[in-house]
């Protein structure tokens, strides 16, 4: 365990508890807003900045759209009987 003896007393509860989250690979990041986000470390921080703006990308969310309405064909069969997509 990390030495908390530098931390103020009415802190020490908190910084154990964020020692501990360190220890599991948990990152806690904070944002613009003066929030906290948590990332975990085997996910890198592209990874996590894509999936944010995944439900901003016009092109995606039309595929979404067709796709819950049945309306986009994933494979289609040729006159060769060979699959596409």
């Amino acid at each position: 365990m990390c030495s908390v003896a530098h931390v103020e007393e009415e802190r020490k509860e908190l910084t154990k508890y964020v020692h501990m989250l360190d220890r599991l690979g948990v990152r806690l990041m904070s944002i613009p807003d003066g929030g906290v986000t948590i990332q975990n470390w085997s996910e890198s921080s592209l990874v996590v900045e894509v999936k944010e703006k995944q439900d901003s990308d016009p092109i995606l969310l039309q595929l979404k759209v067709e796709v819950h309405q049945h309306r986009f064909e994933v494979f289609s069969q040729g006159g060769d009987n060979v699959l596409r997509y």
